[in-house]
């Protein structure tokens, strides 16, 4: 099966992740896949299967320069012509508000289709998006949603569309997650007595991520007796936003920010628990991994959660505000036995299974599914 996908670029998040593990995953299948990159530099590209054919369509680096930006667009339209040279089983669109046109228009292929990675309803620009399917209903063949929430945000907003909507939940691969956990030593220091290990994987994005609530939580855990070492694994445009928040309130001590760390699984080995403290997310694969690795964890309730998550047997769910934060962070750093309990590496079947998702996925590129 020869199979393109489209995405703007290739670093680290979330999304970019679990798109990887697709490609990785349908290339050892078997699948022939080329990858076309709008802009180049991205920091995944590497972890890539050697045979994947990579294709970057406008040369060089952004640039603010007028001149410089008509020069590689144009360069970037020519670029993607020359894909309709060949034909392919199957193309898709990787990203939720990625541009479209690429597959729409130049991509030669039965079948095509659109990864929805998002509850519609949480995002800022979420109208532009309706509009775009809108207008381009009979261009993909299936829209592929990665949550339940994901796809009924979607059926609300078109609902013409409902009969092309399917939910496949991200490929996971535990146990590549577990060999990376094995691969390097944690990034910490040694651990101080009786100082419990918090870790939280995101991107340093005060909107998205909740950076000045997290630091008003932790400070509170500490006024409340607890001592701990919170570890931040990320970067982000809003780093210095969170510093200035951590002097603040006199946190040095306690909430550490490491950047942005390829390899989380060995931090994720060597915490205690994991606390995800965003605003919003689409189906945050933070909560998948840190229950893969076994680890309790305090979670917001973003969408899709409740498909990951069952309060009080596998994790915590604290609703949006920083009280029930504080409440469940209390909790569960006083409680040894509540620890013991959710340490555990349960995950509904329909996430777990990648072999089905992957086999949904093939069926969509063939064209054999159907509502």
């Amino acid at each position: 099966m020869k199979i393109l996908f489209h995405l703007s670029q290739f670093n680290i998040g979330g999304a970019e992740m679990s798109t990887l593990r697709l490609l990785n995953a349908l290339e050892a299948r078997g699948a022939r896949i080329t990858l076309v990159l709008t802009e180049r530099g991205g920091a995944l590209v590497d972890r890539l299967a050697p045979s994947i054919k990579i294709v970057h369509l406008r040369p060089g680096l952004r640039s603010e320069n007028p001149a410089v930006r008509m020069l590689r667009g144009g360069l970037g339209a020519l670029a993607a012509l020359r894909l309709a040279l060949r034909r392919y089983d199957g193309a898709a669109v990787g990203m939720t508000g990625a541009p479209t046109w690429v597959i729409r228009h130049v991509v030669r292929a039965s079948n095509k289709l659109h990864f929805v990675r998002n509850d519609l309803s949480q995002l800022s620009r979420s109208q532009d998006i309706v509009n775009r399917v809108r207008r381009n209903l009979h261009a993909f063949t299936s829209y592929v949603c990665v949550s339940d929430v994901a796809r009924q945000s979607l059926v609300a907003a078109v609902p013409e569309v409902a009969d092309k909507v399917h939910v496949v939940y991200n490929i996971l691969d535990p146990d590549e997650m577990r060999a990376r956990a094995r691969a390097e030593p944690p990034p910490f220091p040694p651990r101080r007595d009786g100082a419990l290990r918090i870790i939280s994987v995101c991107r340093l994005h005060e909107k998205a991520k909740g950076l000045t609530r997290m630091t008003q939580v932790a400070r509170r855990l500490l006024d409340a007796g607890l001592d701990f070492d919170w570890f931040v694994l990320g970067d982000g445009p809003n780093r210095d936003h969170i510093e200035a928040e951590i002097a603040a309130r006199d946190l040095g001590r306690h909430v550490h920010l490491l950047g942005r760390i390829e390899n989380p699984f060995p931090a994720y080995a060597e915490c205690d628990l994991v606390a995800m403290l965003s605003n919003y997310e689409g189906l945050c694969g933070v909560v998948n991994e840190a229950k893969i690795m076994g680890k309790p964890i305090v979670a917001t309730r973003v969408s899709g959660v409740d498909e990951q998550l069952v309060h009080g047997e596998t994790g915590l769910i604290a609703e949006q505000d920083a009280d029930s934060i504080f409440d469940a962070m209390h909790k569960l750093m006083k409680d040894d036995a509540l620890r013991e309990t959710l340490s555990n590496d349960r995950l509904p079947a329909a996430l777990l299974d990648d072999a089905h998702k992957l086999d949904m996925i093939e069926l969509l590129f063939s064209g054999k599914v159907s509502k």
